[in-house]
């Protein structure tokens, strides 16, 4: 269990909030979300989303729960978390709640 990467900086946020504007396949996501939200834990969820429900299935919601968690617990973030990156990734929350799809 481990995490590489957060989307601490205001750059990562902002890739992160331009990739999850659409739907994102399970595939998409491992390859785009590598240095931007790296977590053993999701991606392990990715995986199983992709064997229950395709290849092809919407995986936004279970970043939006992954981010929730960290930012919950950004008091214990390696690096410090840019205002505005932090921001950004409330709203991104924020936006992705509303499509849960509970797996």
């Amino acid at each position: 269990m481990g995490t590489w990467a957060l989307p601490q900086t205001l750059i990562q946020a902002k890739v992160l909030q331009k990739l999850v504007t659409k739907p994102l396949s399970p595939d998409a996501a491992k390859n785009k979300l590598y240095h931007l939200l790296g977590d053993d834990d999701l991606f392990d969820l990715i995986e199983e989303a992709k064997e229950k429900d395709g290849k092809n299935c919407d995986v936004r919601t279970l970043i939006e729960s992954s981010l929730r968690g960290f930012l919950n617990d950004k008091e214990n973030a390696v690096y410090p978390w840019n205002e505005e990156a932090l921001k950004i990734c409330r709203n991104i929350c924020a936006s992705l709640e509303e499509l849960y799809i509970p797996y």
